[in-house]
């Protein structure tokens, strides 16, 4: 089964790589956990070998693959796609997905094979009212089923004063697709089209207020915008006037965007650090390498390579 890449998938990845914190609050609306959003979310290999039927490896790429890590350290996987279309193929992927992260994590107690699955999830960028709220799987072994569901989000059902409440931010550069089948009409349509730049106006002027009001960094607030500028000018392609408004609106507010490499780099120190610290107050409290590796999702070396980087500092 072969899986196409598109420039909504990038958008998405671009964001977990760039704002990690953003996923947070998604993970949140998908699973209807409390995270606070100071936890530690650790991007994990997106590339995933699985063998056909007729023995040879063929590699899928996810969306995303992540740790998130909480002030306690205590450690969770996740799994979300972003898919612009049903195709009728998402559980097949989900399920192949899900059983190989699963087993890369996966260890031996007693002679027993423990396997940890992801909270997995799909972004619908499309939908419609027969569109599902979850993926159901049904796992048949030794006369027994296990069924269980993956949820579905539905960007469509979001208003915008839903995404900025529940600060679904990550669904700001998808928030076109709401008018996807009447760009046509908004072309053409004068008075339609100043509409759809206020609003995309307002978008900017609350993602300026979130900024101000220290509730998003700077560099969030200038990827959403080149982001939701770059998924327009995808969507919109064939209608030059959505294109051109839209993009006048969201091409002026990237400017601190264009030094995010610099912000990376400081951004992983911080992480690292952050790691280092919580792998030290651990240590401290007598808890032993292996319990912190095993509570951090990590290996020993990885540990010890954090605690002598904290002896370092």
């Amino acid at each position: 089964m072969e899986t196409i890449n598109t420039p909504y998938d990038d958008a998405f990845r671009t964001l977990l790589q760039d704002c990690p914190e953003l996923v947070i609050p998604l993970i949140n609306e998908l699973f209807g956990t409390d995270y606070t959003g100071q936890e530690v979310v650790l991007s994990s290999t997106n590339e995933i070998f699985i063998r056909n039927p007729n023995g040879k490896k063929e590699k899928r790429i996810t969306d995303s693959n992540m740790t998130l890590i909480s002030l306690t350290g205590i450690s969770k996987y996740y799994h979300l796609e972003c898919q612009s279309t049903p195709d009728g193929t998402m559980e097949i992927r989900m399920w192949e997905y899900d059983t190989q992260i699963a087993l890369l994590n996966a260890e031996y107690r007693e002679g027993v094979l423990y396997v940890d699955f992801p909270g997995s999830a799909v972004i619908y960028l499309r939908s419609n009212p027969n569109t599902p709220d979850e993926l159901k799987i049904c796992i048949r072994a030794a006369r027994k089923e296990l069924k269980y569901g993956i949820p579905i989000l539905k960007v469509k059902n979001y208003t915008l004063e839903d995404i900025f409440e529940r600060r679904l931010w990550m669904l700001i550069p998808f928030y076109i697709f709401r008018y996807e089948k009447e760009l046509s009409q908004i072309d053409s349509d004068e008075d339609r089209l100043k509409k759809l730049r206020k609003e995309y106006e307002r978008v900017a002027e609350m993602l300026d207020q979130e900024c101000k009001n220290g509730r998003m960094r700077s560099v969030t607030g200038g990827a959403l915008c080149e982001l939701s500028r770059t998924v327009v000018e995808k969507l919109a392609s064939k209608y030059e006037n959505v294109e051109k408004e839209v993009a006048e609106v969201m091409g002026g507010k990237v400017l601190t965007y264009r030094s995010k490499e610099l912000y990376q780099e400081a951004l992983a120190k911080g992480i690292e650090q952050g790691l280092a610290n919580l792998a030290a107050g651990k240590y401290q409290k007598g808890e032993s390498i292996e319990k912190i590796a095993d509570d951090l999702l990590m290996s020993t070396s990885e540990v010890e390579k954090l605690l002598n980087h904290q002896k370092e500092v």
